[in-house]
């Protein structure tokens, strides 16, 4: 878990914002808004309910997609939510995964949530968030920061910081997270501490990593945020429309098992069983996880999991000692181990031909950067060849992360190392890296940077030196 980050989102909430109120809000379909603020221009797109009155308070739900496509996120969840009265706004602008653009993504989705805010009724106690991949990132920093949010949805991603122990604790979190998603343990990680803590949390797997999950799978999960809201604040639902929902949701786990997602339909059914306990007749709901239970593909799915478990947490009780010990220790005798497993793992995590492999791998391929990142992130200071170490280790995962090279340039000149410097500038070059002034502008790098070597490298894949 992340134990530092700044978030500054706050200071947006008291910036001056200029609301367009001459957009219309057209009811019964997605239109598209502009929020101008003293820096930046944004849009989003926004589904005002058919029966929408400002007499009368709606449900919002916030959705952040990552590519910015806000009319489509929109209108999945729209078709989710299966006709009830939610006030549906997503952004029209992507959302950068990078960890420093944190801040930003938050700003700009607290600038869209206050804009809604000053044009449409929402109810206070009912506003959910949903996000995606660098979408999730942002909905988890902005849970954080607001009070009363109903329920958060995660999907793919997720931030947290220690200093946000004690907020988190108070969110309502479902999670789903992709079988072969490489931010599946740091995901698998975040609800396991909020379980311990006795918090609602769920999470959930599907197939497709890095994309929103089906409508109906969304529909469900809104749904148990929804209802385990209703309890926080009492409310008390009519019989029509627990009705209404049991019957969509029990919709909604046929098509997860046609779909073959027969694992996370089975587990879904058992908690709708608790969620509308002494509200509906379960009779339904009971009788498809009996019957889904005795097919024989949900008992392959089953056993191939056990298995597939077992053996896969050894692997990762193996990497995450190594890996750990290895950083600590800088041991850069053992970088060939480590370039030659992160080989393994690409290699393994292309062969779709082996399905359990390929997804182990890109699971493996993203936990080693999630812990390399993290490490990098708590230790912005001191600790060069840890630091060095850990550099060397993201350039393998990615060999295009040309910031990588340079913090191991900028580090080897800190800690005195020319001839570590000279590879890793020349590696860089080799990368395709053209940008000749920032070669120059490389932090802590004054008399490196004068050095004929240094100079001679640059000119020979550039053209032209400096110096």
């Amino acid at each position: 878990m992340r134990k530092l980050f700044s978030l500054v989102v706050l200071s947006v909430l008291f910036s001056s914002a200029s609301f367009a109120q001459n957009q219309t809000l057209i009811k019964g379909m997605v239109s598209e808004i502009e929020v101008t603020t003293d820096s930046t221009s944004l849009n989003y797109s926004i589904y005002i309910p058919q029966n929408y009155t400002a007499t009368k308070p709606a449900k919002g739900l916030f959705v952040f997609d990552p590519n910015g496509d806000g009319v489509r996120a929109a209108r999945l969840f729209v078709s989710a939510i299966a006709g009830e009265d939610y006030v549906v706004v997503s952004n029209n602008f992507k959302m950068s995964n990078n960890l420093d653009s944190l801040d930003y993504n938050a700003n700009n989705a607290i600038t869209i949530m206050r804009d809604v805010f000053a044009k449409v009724s929402l109810e206070s106690s009912q506003v959910y968030i949903a996000g995606l991949g660098a979408g999730a990132k942002a909905t988890s920093a902005l849970s954080y920061l607001l009070k009363n949010t109903a329920g958060i949805l995660l999907v793919d991603d997720v931030y947290f910081a220690d200093q946000y122990f004690t907020q988190a604790r108070r969110n309502t979190v479902i999670g789903v997270v992709g079988k072969s998603s490489p931010n599946y343990y740091q995901m698998a990680d975040y609800f396991r501490m909020m379980k311990s803590i006795d918090s609602f949390n769920e999470l959930y797997t599907y197939s497709n990593s890095g994309e929103w999950p089906g409508a109906n799978f969304i529909g469900i999960l809104i749904n148990r945020l929804s209802h385990f809201q209703g309890e926080n604040i009492n409310l008390k639902n009519p019989d029509s429309l627990w009705e209404k929902q049991y019957v969509n949701d029990l919709n909604g786990l046929k098509s997860l098992a046609s779909n073959k997602e027969l694992l996370t339909a089975y587990d879904l059914s058992q908690d709708l069983k608790r969620d509308y306990r002494g509200e509906v007749d379960l009779d339904a709901i009971k009788d498809f996880y009996k019957d889904l239970r005795k097919t024989e593909p949900y008992k392959i799915a089953k056993r191939l999991d056990r298995s597939g478990n077992l053996e896969e947490l050894l692997l990762l009780d193996d990497i995450e000692y190594f890996l750990e010990s290895d950083i600590v220790a800088a041991n850069f005798e053992n970088l060939g181990y480590w370039d030659s497993r992160i080989n393994e793992f690409k290699i393994a995590s292309k062969d779709a031909a082996k399905q359990n492999e390929e997804k182990v791998a890109k699971r493996m391929l993203g936990y080693i950067d999630y812990t390399v990142e993290d490490f990098l992130t708590l230790n912005k200071v001191s600790l060069l060849p840890q630091r060095i170490f850990g550099n060397v280790l993201m350039t393998m995962l990615d060999s295009k992360d040309y910031q990588a090279y340079i913090n191991i340039i900028s580090l080897s000149a800190q800690d005195n190392d020319d001839n570590t410097a000279y590879f890793y500038l020349e590696e860089l070059l080799k990368q395709g890296f053209t940008d000749y002034d920032a070669l120059y502008e490389i932090p802590q790098t004054t008399t490196l940077k004068i050095k004929p070597i240094y100079n001679q490298l640059i000119k020979k894949y550039l053209g032209k030196s400096k110096f």
